[in-house]
């Protein structure tokens, strides 16, 4: 959840100073932002994230199932 809410706050931040920069800026903060995305770091954090996330949800499902079955 927090690096879905990092990724939102720095779109956000990059989005408010490239239209009050100009175009031009704006285009080499996503050239940049694009960049940093692709490195190893950003990677493996990002691969990280997906596993923890979808380890998560298989656990939420897993007890909302025995939830039900067990009201039932």
């Amino acid at each position: 959840m927090r690096f879905r809410f990092g990724m939102i706050l720095g779109f956000s931040v990059g989005y408010i100073l490239g239209t009050r920069a100009g175009r031009e800026r704006y285009e080499q903060i996503v050239r940049a932002f694009k960049k940093l995305r692709r490195t190893e770091p950003v990677q493996r954090a990002a691969e990280i994230s997906k596993e923890f996330l979808g380890n998560g949800m298989t656990t939420a499902s897993e007890r909302i199932r025995s939830a039900v079955q067990g009201s039932s």
